[in-house]
Formats: structure tokens, C-alpha cells, sequence
């Protein structure tokens, strides 16, 4: 695959951005299914610490969140901005 696996433990998963789409949401390399059994996982993205959320709706306009996307992995987004400048992170961070 081109894209190398995030590193899978047992208290954490560190994946990276893979791409950011043309709505500044940042795309990682986590899948969903890596994520079963977690009750309430966190994603750390840059200096945020932000909750997994099951849809944008579930967030505040300019909020940062998480949530897995239609592709199946997890997005890092900014409600109603661009999650790239406002998170200040590109494809390859952590």
C-alpha cells in the first residue's frame, strides 16, 4: 500500500494525515474498525485534544472535532472552516 498503517497499541493508535480535502478537512490513515472497543476515544491533533463525534452536527459552528467519514476513516475537521489553517496541520502530521 502506498500509505504506511498507523501504529496500532493498546491505549493508542498513531496514525498520520494522508491528504487534506478541498474543504481543509485533514483525512487520516485510521480506520474505523481499528477503533471498535474503545468507548470514548480522543484524537489528539496537534496541540488540540478533540472527541470523536458521529456526525458535524454534533458540533458548535468553528468547533474542532473528529469523526470517521464516509470513506470509513477518521477526519479531523472544523465545523464550518477549514480544519487545515485553523489546526495549522498538513498531510504527514501526526
Amino acid at each position: 500500500s502506498w500509505v504506511d498503517p498507523p501504529v496500532v497499541a493498546a491505549d493508542a493508535i498513531s496514525g498520520v494525515v494522508i491528504t487534506v480535502d478541498h474543504f481543509g478537512n485533514l483525512i487520516t490513515n485510521i480506520e474505523s474498525a481499528w477503533l471498535a472497543g474503545w468507548v470514548e476515544p480522543h484524537v489528539y491533533a496537534g496541540s488540540q485534544v478533540l472527541a470523536l463525534r458521529r456526525t458535524y452536527g454534533d458540533s458548535l459552528p468553528g468547533e474542532a472535532l473528529a469523526l470517521v467519514n464516509s470513506f470509513g476513516v477518521v477526519e479531523i475537521a472544523v465545523a464550518e472552516r477549514r480544519a487545515d489553517d485553523l489546526l495549522g496541520l498538513s498531510r504527514g502530521a501526526p
